[in-house]
């Protein structure tokens, strides 16, 4: 089989619809001189992740086994910690992997035509 520059266009495109149905994203908690922020990785747009998943990632624990903080003489509640946890799409990282995308594509594109371009030369 040969590989053709439409072909690789196809693939690009196949990619970059993967990348939209399962985008990145990160978990923001942001505390009053506190924030903190993790990658959550890539999940469905239809299903992203809850703040309960972004907390227990930044933290590494679950907001139910939270700690009372030290020297404030009061315990927030789970819906507390919840609240200043916030699930972010990431746009930087969307935008820099099609970016990589397109130059893989074209890379990959202008290497196949000039293969195919040299065997009808020979």
């Amino acid at each position: 089989m040969t590989v053709r520059p439409t072909h690789i266009l196809a693939m690009g495109a196949a990619v970059l619809l993967l990348m939209v149905l399962f985008p990145p994203y990160f978990g923001v908690y942001d505390q009053a001189g506190i924030n903190r922020h993790t990658g959550l990785g890539y999940y469905p747009i239809w299903n992203p992740p809850s703040q309960a998943e972004a907390y227990a990632l930044i933290h590494g624990t679950s907001p139910d086994a939270a700690q009372p903080e030290s020297g404030r003489g009061f315990t927030r509640s789970v819906e507390e910690h919840l609240a200043l946890t916030r699930v972010v799409f990431n746009k930087v990282g969307f935008v820099i992997q099609c970016i990589l995308l397109g130059i893989a594509v074209t890379l990959a594109s202008v290497v196949v035509a000039r293969r195919r371009r040299l065997k009808s030369e020979s």
